[in-house]
């Protein structure tokens, strides 16, 4: 990934409009993919993807700033993220997923979506939990405590998965692997719709891609198969004419080398049937040899095992007593003591027990929730209600910059405050409307 981003850098850079291209192709797999964890909804993913990269395409003069390109375009999407949260929080209360067997991208779903953000940021892009704590204003010690319970109840989300994806469900690192690998195949189809329309709203003139003409031309060497016809003469033979007398000489000599082969051939041919003959006899001796073996062996094999037989037959007239019942009986006797128990006329009188007084256990005493201060980030004043809704009684209304102490768990819509100014009047108002203390 970072590799093929400063390679596209490069090239906007030298003027090719290209390397938008280049960078969303490196890219656009994991924003999307990381868009439906966090979102849940397709349709909203492909949304707000769509709309990180015409802010990311506009902002590309940063990047050449920064070491780490990958760090960087990830604290960009995650800082959007931050500015949309409270806008995705009240989406995803209005299409709450009905419960039920889910696949690998929506157990992620069944957390709440500030867990959701800060498991892909720790386990999928190894963000510290410093880092995490200043981008959504949280105590850095809140975060580590909310990682350790993501990891624990990881078990109890994936209880009902089936047997074929079993071995994404070890850790939040292989369940992402999964989760990924799901998504990117059922949202491949509109990547390219996706880029249109980003590069489009964020006023780039892309031109479109031109092929490389090829440089060098194939060429094939003019071969000629046909046979070439030798250009040198060949020499005349001349036929010598023998003597008669020669002629009778290489006459007799023909007849007499004729009678040689002829014999060695018919000497050979003696000899090639004379050894087939004798091997052929010599395996069917040896066959016959290894079947009566064979026979003899088995009679006495057969013999040994009716030996045997008559003498484990003829063994068991006595009958045996073994050990282990003689062994149990005295050990049966050595139980019974004399004189301990009652006699052959008495009859043992049952013995009432009486009833143990319950224990009161003291309760325990609740730990009380710990607190973190903030203050108030609205234009005018706000109202803290009674009850965590707008239909109830509203107990005090807070400026501007007020400082108060957060009860609740600031990732919840509505939390629990107390008034530090106001005589600590405790009640509820929305999480938006309050800042972490810088």
């Amino acid at each position: 990934m970072v590799l093929e981003m400063k390679h596209a850098l490069e090239a906007l850079k030298m003027g090719d409009s290209q390397g938008y291209r280049k960078i969303y192709d490196a890219t656009c797999e994991g924003v999307y993919c990381r868009s439906f964890v966090i979102i849940q909804d397709e349709v909203q993913a492909q949304e707000f993807t769509r709309e990180f990269y015409v802010e990311l395409f506009r902002g590309l003069d940063q990047a050449e700033e920064t070491g780490n390109l990958e760090k960087w375009f990830w604290e960009k999407y995650y800082q959007r993220i931050r500015r949309q949260y409270h806008k995705l929080l009240e989406k995803q209360k209005k299409n709450m997923t009905s419960s039920g067997t889910r696949t690998l991208a929506e157990i992620p779903g069944a957390l709440p979506l500030l867990h959701r953000i800060m498991a892909l940021m720790s386990v999928k892009d190894d963000f510290p939990g410093s880092d995490i704590s200043y981008m959504f204003g949280l105590p850095e010690e809140k975060v580590h405590t909310e990682l350790e319970k993501l990891y624990k109840v990881l078990p109890a989300l994936t209880k009902d998965q089936p047997e074929s994806v079993s071995a994404y469900l070890g850790s939040w690192n292989a369940l992402f692997v999964g989760a990924f690998k799901q998504l990117s195949t059922t949202g491949s189809a509109a990547f390219a719709q996706i880029y249109e329309e980003a590069v489009k709203a964020a006023g780039i003139a892309v031109e479109p891609a031109v092929k490389k003409q090829e440089t060098f031309e194939y060429f094939v060497a003019d071969v000629d198969l046909s046979p070439k016809k030798s250009t040198k003469k060949a020499a005349p033979v001349v036929e010598e004419e023998p003597d008669e007398d020669e002629d009778d000489e290489y006459e007799d000599e023909d007849e007499y080398e004729d009678d040689e082969d002829g014999d060695e051939d018919d000497d050979e041919e003696y000899d090639e049937e004379d050894d087939g003959r004798y091997d052929w006899d010599d395996l069917e001796d040896d066959g016959r040899k290894m079947v009566i073996l064979g026979i003899l062996l088995a009679l006495v094999i057969l013999a040994g095992v009716v030996f045997g037989v008559s003498k484990l037959m003829g063994g068991n007239d006595k009958p045996v007593e073994t050990p282990t019942q003689q062994e149990s009986d005295e050990g049966d006797a050595e139980l019974i003591i004399k004189g301990d128990g009652p006699g052959e006329d008495e009859e043992e009188e049952p013995v009432e027990e009486e009833p143990e007084a319950p224990v009161e256990e003291e309760p325990e005493e609740e730990p009380e929730p710990q607190t973190v201060k903030m203050k108030v980030d609205v234009s005018n004043t706000l109202n803290v209600r009674k009850e965590a809704n707008t239909s109830s009684d509203v107990v005090t209304k807070l400026n501007k910059g007020e400082e108060v102490e957060v009860l609740g768990d600031i990732s919840q819509e509505w939390v629990q405050i107390r008034c530090i100014g106001q005589d600590n009047k405790e009640g509820y108002v929305k999480s938006e409307f309050l800042k972490a203390i810088e």
